[in-house]
């Protein structure tokens, strides 16, 4: 079993079998799977895409697929899926989906960002890349805004629903996510010092 993980509000936890009739009531939507480059009979049974993943995922060192399920804290609502596919030791792909009704809350960028610290932290991964669909300005902003670097685009490298997709491609490098680590410390102490206050003397 994977370990549980959490951001400011989402709890994050490896999908079990009983999380299939609630991600195949979000991701069976044609708003959902209609910018992905997937056959949309993918997501049918959802109870049936967690046992393969059970069946599939390896274990251990050997553990190839990583799948969590996001609650939101304050409602104890399933709101997304975000996961982390590992062909090799070193390197992973990042997926993530957020159930319409919660788009636009910022959801995306955080299970993300937290599924890339995991990924390099936990599991040592040297780089992680994520494709999308050239359309797909929504899911392209998240991979921005998470510090990913966009590293060109594949022309028809995919055949799904009936036409060939082009893919946006992105990756991060763990040397990239230490370097956003300082980055980000750094600005957390010129704010703290911004806010500090000379103490007035009587």
């Amino acid at each position: 079993m994977l370990p549980e993980l959490q951001t400011e509000r989402l709890l994050l936890r490896e999908v079990q079998i009983e999380d299939g009739p609630a991600l195949q009531a979000f991701q069976n939507r044609p708003e959902q799977w209609r910018q992905m480059a997937m056959e949309p009979e993918e997501f049918a049974d959802g109870t049936l895409r967690v046992q393969r993943y059970v069946k599939h995922r390896g274990s251990d060192s050997s553990r190839r697929l990583f799948v969590y399920v996001a609650h939101e804290k304050s409602l104890g609502k399933l709101v997304g899926q975000v996961s982390l596919s590992r062909p090799q030791p070193a390197l992973a792909s990042l997926g993530f989906s957020v159930a319409t009704e919660y788009w636009r809350k910022g959801y995306a960028s955080e299970m993300a960002n937290r599924l890339i610290e995991f990924g390099i932290e936990e599991l040592e991964l040297h780089r992680i890349s994520a494709d999308v669909a050239i359309e797909n300005e929504a899911s392209k902003r998240v991979l921005d805004k998470i510090g990913m670097t966009y590293e060109g685009t594949a022309r028809d490298c995919i055949w799904a629903q009936g036409r060939w997709w082009t893919e946006a491609k992105y990756a991060i490098l763990a040397a990239d996510y230490e370097r956003m680590l300082v980055r980000r410390c750094c600005k957390n102490r010129r704010t703290a010092g911004s806010d500090s206050r000379p103490i007035a003397r009587s």
